[in-house]
């Protein structure tokens, strides 16, 4: 998702760098071309609308893998820690 975002990021930024044009009248205010590109990137920097009950079945989901799988809290946290030591000592070998 953050390689997605930089990557329209770095589009974004390209397509800024278009030539003015001259002798149109003098207004700062931004052009059509810059109204539509506004709007559609704020559109998409929006997040979808919630669906309530998808949502819901999601969780049900995730709830029935935990005691299948026997998640606990207990274990995510001892989970988190064993992976978060793992990426420290690679980050130390690097």
């Amino acid at each position: 998702a953050e390689i997605e975002a930089e990557e329209r990021g770095k589009e974004s930024k390209k397509s800024k760098k278009k030539k003015k044009k001259k002798g149109s009248g003098g207004g700062s205010g931004a052009g059509p071309s810059q109204e539509h590109e506004a709007a559609s990137e704020a559109a998409a920097a929006k997040p979808a609308k919630l669906d309530r009950e998808g949502l819901i079945r999601l969780l049900e989901t995730l709830h029935e893998e935990r005691i299948r799988y026997g998640i606990t809290a207990e274990t995510s946290v001892e989970g988190l820690a064993e992976a978060l030591g793992e990426a420290a000592e690679a980050a130390g070998e690097a």
